[in-house]
């Protein structure tokens, strides 16, 4: 299913000239205001509680904003540093991984050592394994997006340079790339009887990363383009901050992305629901 069927903004990368129609108008200083005091992050009213318990048990937060093309050309990505990988993801054909909250990532870095992730998300403490937390290995974090938050739990491990691309060209799984504790983590909070074998490839989808200056803010701001097979796009901005900071980079990020005409796109969908929705009828079939 194209990326852009999911998302409601036409997500693929439009011809320059389409710029003309387009104009970028930036948002009033009353219109940021009125955001609230997190900007495009501010939670629902009914929400503002639990946001709060969320951040009682997080390390950081990462906000993150799906916005589109023409508004985000004012930004000019293409002069800023690019590093590119390709994304793989793993489930079943019947995504009960997902079902079950779980997200296996695995990256092509390129000339980086590259790396696999085991995700919890959404995740609760009662449900992180004791062996694990005794450990404390697990990255916590609140993924912070226009309208929800989420508590996210990462369990990641270096896998060297090269390996999946090797692995990939080989025709071997990549599931076999996951090391002991990551096998461990899915066989406590996967479904009953998962075996490695089951897990089906999605992917690649080709990812461009820039990392951008922002006049008026300042911390990195990370731009994220997925390109999928048939040429859909989604682009994603991002930054993370220390929990008791985040309402004031939130807000100051806001204000830097208004000014420069940028906002959320309508829909606000990850990149892994994107990608596991786009590619599931290749695994199923």
């Amino acid at each position: 299913m194209p990326v852009n069927d999911l998302a409601s903004s036409r997500a693929r990368r439009p011809h320059r000239h389409d710029a003309d129609h387009e104009p970028v108008r930036p948002l009033g200083r009353r219109q940021v205001k009125n955001l609230g005091k997190w900007g495009f992050w501010s939670p629902p009213g009914d929400q503002a509680g639990g946001a709060r318990k969320l951040a009682a048990g997080a390390d950081r937060v990462e906000l993150k904003v799906v916005s589109s093309e023409p508004q985000c050309r004012a930004l000019d990505l293409e002069r800023h540093a690019v590093q590119h990988r390709r994304v793989f993801f793993l489930d079943t054909p019947d995504l009960a991984l997902d079902r079950h909250g779980l997200i296996v990532r695995i990256r092509d870095m390129g000339d980086r050592p590259d790396d696999a992730v085991v995700k919890l998300r959404p995740m609760a403490a009662h449900t992180v394994p004791k062996w694990l937390r005794r450990k404390n290995t697990l990255d916590v974090e609140i993924d912070a997006m226009p309208g929800r938050r989420i508590l996210s739990g990462s369990l990641k491990v270096r896998l060297g340079r090269g390996v999946v691309a090797r692995a990939h060209a080989a025709g071997r799984p990549l599931a076999k790339l996951l090391p002991h504790s990551q096998r461990r983590l899915l066989a406590s909070c996967g479904p009953a009887g998962l075996s490695l074998g089951d897990l089906m490839l999605f992917g690649p989808v080709d990812v461009h990363k820039y990392k951008v200056q922002l006049p008026g803010f300042d911390r990195p701001l990370c731009a994220e383009r997925w390109t999928y097979p048939d040429g859909s796009a989604v682009l994603e901005l991002s930054a993370r901050c220390a929990v008791g900071k985040a309402p004031e980079v939130a807000a100051r990020l806001t204000a830097a992305l208004a000014a420069h005409g940028v906002g959320p796109a309508e829909r606000q969908p990850t990149k892994t629901a994107l990608t596991l929705r786009y590619f599931a009828p290749v695994a199923a079939a």
